[in-house]
């Protein structure tokens, strides 16, 4: 800027990212004109869907208040067993997923080897992978004629799969694993790079070794982050809807997400799926309010020092443990890696007839590509890609603005309602995407502009699943801007606006582009309110792939999320590369 800007003292600047008073304290005006549009967005396209689907549980034909749809649905045996099973399978998931994360959480904290920024990179892929990918590779690799099955039969000579994993618990718990062991390794091995080795060197000399020093010494200082990860994959898994309605293979393994789903699109029981709803936002809301609690209480891990000198790898593997190091690392490759590249592979392969012999081909991409007739779903497989990246740009150009201006509100104005204000507009994270579905075909059927079916719904359902990422990606680079460079950019008389226009917004770029490429990736993946909103013209790559698996069309499928996973991992070589984490 061709200006040099005078340092304060340490003292007088506060931590990074924390301004003064006089810097952040705004005129009340200010403040609430800044606050308009969010919270006018906000109640026009998440809190009146929301508030009509909760209120059509709480009212009768003729608009009466009453709880006894509430009571129905707690009444009844089936839908008890339901959510009884909802929290079943999400607590043998979180404890499947810290199992699995605990050992690369270790390995990544204390050992380092070559590929390790990459595989510390690929942590980032479930949150950019769509469900439904997961599902397709879940069903092409685990399937009782997939191919671990198939591999087991010709070394046994069996001719019945003997690994029956899907439709079954085992293979909703598999997925859930797949998805959130990540989260583990991230949250855990970040404290567990930190722990202080005198401790251990300590507890060494008193005679602890083994699993008495992990359990007396190293175990108490990882529990804050592993009781946050832990809270952060029950929410995730007990509102798992996609691997749920695919892998679950019928009503014995229905969750809430899927009994809503079933209810109010398949039943047309909208009164029912809404009290089932009010019940799963209310059980949502409180976890999340726990899990944040438990994510302040990992602040402490800041101050636990400087990383520690790791070792390389290859030494683990000269010791005991090296055998079981191995494998950890094989169990984890079947898990996470066999089932997309068995995915990818099948992509590149044509059968003829449902009994014939399968040949390696190019036919589905070029068909996907190069064939302009309508698909079984009316439209072709290449306007559901078109489809896919409009609604994602969509969703960038309204989320963007939407979560960078609330990042700036709650981390550069004081007033008194801003914990209120923050508390309000992180709500979505907590609520159901399926239930943000249904709120709009609710809330909005009776207007003379009913939005369902159309593209804006859609756009704007993805906006508000999207935007919290957006504020926890900008947010977080606005707190570790250098406050001395805005007081020295006001005291040359730069005014508020100006200040953020020049020196604040491209100290944020990176943290606006990570933004930009996580609501892309959300949207991209996104098929819970999508399935509820969309029509067969707006027909998008999940959709597609979920109806190609529904009627059994594998090899295509796999051709179309090949192409997903393709989008997909070019956004998370962007996220990587600007080093953003989610947790």
């Amino acid at each position: 800027m061709g200006v040099a800007f005078t340092r304060k003292k340490k003292k007088e600047e506060g931590p990074p990212g924390q301004l003064n008073d006089s810097m952040t304290r705004a005129r009340p005006g200010g403040t609430l004109s800044l606050m308009t549009f969010p919270l006018v967005f906000l109640s026009i396209f998440f809190f009146f869907p929301l508030l009509s689907i909760l209120w059509e549980g709480l009212t009768n034909d003729v608009d009466r208040f009453t709880l006894d749809h509430i009571k129905g649905i707690l009444s009844d045996r089936f839908y008890l067993r339901v959510i009884g099973f909802t929290a079943e399978q999400a607590i043998l998931s979180t404890v499947a997923s810290i199992l699995l994360g605990l050992p690369g959480a270790y390995i990544l904290a204390r050992y380092d080897f070559r590929a390790k920024s990459l595989i510390k990179a690929l942590t980032t892929v479930p949150f950019v992978l769509p469900s439904i990918i997961v599902v397709l590779g879940f069903v092409i690799f685990f399937g009782n004629n997939g191919i671990l099955n198939r591999a087991v039969m010709a070394v046994t000579g069996s001719e019945e799969p003997p690994l029956k994993i899907l439709y079954s618990l085992k293979a909703i718990i598999l997925a859930h694993t797949f998805y959130n062991f990540p989260i583990c390794i991230r949250l855990v091995s970040a404290i567990w790079s930190r722990i202080n080795p005198n401790l251990e060197r300590a507890a060494k000399s008193l005679g602890a070794r083994g699993f008495r020093l992990f359990f007396n010494v190293t175990l108490p200082q990882l529990m804050p982050g592993i009781l946050a990860a832990s809270a952060l994959i029950f929410i995730f898994c007990f509102t798992s809807f996609a691997i749920i309605l695919v892998l679950g293979g019928g009503p014995k393994f229905s969750t809430i997400e899927v009994a809503i789903y079933r209810l109010a699109k398949v039943n047309l029981d909208l009164k029912a799926g809404s009290a089932f709803a009010i019940i799963e936002s209310i059980l949502s809301v409180l976890f999340m309010w726990g899990y944040i609690k438990l994510q302040q209480r990992m602040s402490f891990s800041e101050k636990l020092g400087r990383e520690q000198e790791r070792q390389p790898l290859s030494s683990l593997f000269k010791t005991p443990w090296g055998v079981l190091a191995s494998v950890y690392l094989i169990i984890t490759f079947l898990i996470i890696v066999a089932p997309m590249l068995s995915a990818v592979g099948n992509s590149f392969v044509r059968r003829s007839g449902w009994a014939g012999s399968s040949t390696p081909s190019f036919w589905w991409y070029r068909r996907i590509f190069l064939d302009s007739e309508t698909s079984a779903f009316t439209v072709s497989y290449l306007t559901a890609i078109k489809n896919s990246l409009f609604f994602g740009m969509m969703t960038i150009l309204f989320s963007l603005p939407l979560g960078t201006l609330i990042a700036y509100i709650t981390t550069r104005r004081r007033f008194k309602l801003r914990t209120l204000f923050d508390a309000v507009t992180m709500l979505p994270l907590g609520i159901s995407s399926i239930i943000l579905g249904l709120g709009y075909l609710k809330a909005y059927q009776n207007f003379p502009w009913d939005i369902t079916g159309k593209w804006y719904a859609i756009a704007f359902a993805h906006t508000i699943i999207a935007y919290p990422f957006v504020i926890r990606a900008t947010s977080a680079m606005f707190r570790k801007i250098n406050p001395s460079l805005i007081m020295a950019a006001q005291s040359l008389g730069a005014n508020r606006w100006r200040t953020f226009w020049l020196v604040e917004l491209p100290l944020i770029r990176s943290g606006i582009i990570a933004g930009a490429t996580f609501a892309f990736a959300i949207s991209i993946g996104e098929i819970n309110a999508t399935l509820m909103l969309y029509n067969p013209r707006l027909t998008t790559l999940p959709i597609a792939i979920y109806r190609l698996i529904a009627s059994y069309n594998f090899f295509a499928a796999c051709a179309l999320g090949t192409i997903l996973m393709l989008i997909c991992f070019l956004v998370f070589l962007i996220i990587d590369k600007l080093g953003f984490e989610v947790s």
